[in-house]
């Protein structure tokens, strides 16, 4: 009698268990690198950029967890299929063999970070024959940039960080860093606030684009993550949550001289090219 008695109830709780698991959120990890404001591991939400990816799956139903790796090892691990995507990425042919792009996440620009004590004006690559560009290590700087450096008009000294490079800049070892400035500003407050009189950055985009995630070709899943993550920043995008988390960004980290490109090109994306180009 009293097994039957209680055989209802024990039915009643596996079925609730039981559509709890179906509903449950599933749970995949990306790759990424340290690289603040957009993504900085020390922050509950990893930064803004991560917390947009973040919010986008999980309007999907997917529940990420953000694994912080060097940027080379982030992209390698995607490939091995130890992570479900990576962030982020720019467009550059040599990726788009191997890899799948999320529709754009936010836009970018690199601009030419120099010494303020000089007077250094640019309207094309021709003004900057004779001077040294500092690089960092796994970054895309564009086909332009790239031809410029093979052409001999300018030389290339790369380095593994962007901190390194902002420390030759100041030595006078390189002329020229071309940084994201959003990123740019963030270093300078934060790791180099003594000298930050001492650098400026000219306000012509040597290169504009935008952040995407990446996802293996060759797994079978790819297609089904991007087409959720897209739907899901579409969604975010819509919401006015994606102006949101942008506008809490700008209040948290940016400089006067970076609040304006983020108001402007981070929430408006007009200006930019709106596919993922290659051969950018």
């Amino acid at each position: 009698m009293t097994s039957k008695r209680y055989f209802p109830l024990f039915a009643a709780l596996l079925l609730l268990l039981l559509s709890q698991s179906s509903t449950a959120a599933e749970k995949i990890k990306i790759s990424t690198g340290h690289w603040p404001p957009y993504l900085n591991q020390a922050l509950p939400e990893n930064g803004f950029l991560a917390q947009i990816v973040s919010e986008s799956f999980r309007n999907q139903g997917y529940d990420v967890e953000l694994v912080f790796l060097p940027w080379s090892r982030s992209l390698a691990m995607v490939k091995a299929g130890r992570y479900a995507a990576s962030a982020v990425w720019s467009c550059t042919e040599a990726r788009s063999r191997e890899f799948l792009y999320s529709a754009p996440i936010l836009p970018y620009q690199y601009v030419f970070y120099y010494r303020a004590d000089e007077d250094f004006q640019w309207s094309s690559f021709d003004d900057l024959k004779g001077k040294s560009v500092g690089l960092t290590q796994d970054y895309s700087y564009g086909t332009t940039l790239s031809g410029t450096i093979d052409s001999g008009l300018i030389t290339a000294d790369v380095t593994t960080s962007d901190l390194a490079n902002f420390r030759k800049l100041l030595l006078g070892r390189i002329d020229l860093f071309p940084m994201d400035p959003v990123v740019g500003e963030a270093i300078i407050k934060n790791q180099l606030p003594a000298r930050s009189f001492r650098l400026a950055f000219h306000p012509k985009p040597l290169r504009q684009a935008y952040y995407h995630l990446l996802f293996d070709k060759d797994s079978a899943k790819a297609p089904e993550l991007r087409r959720a993550f897209n739907q899901g920043l579409a969604e975010l995008r819509e919401s006015g949550r994606y102006e949101a988390i942008i506008a809490n960004a700008i209040a948290a980290n940016s400089q006067p001289a970076t609040a304006a490109m983020l108001r402007q090109k981070l929430v408006d994306f007009s200006g930019f090219v709106s596919i993922c180009n290659p051969g950018d």
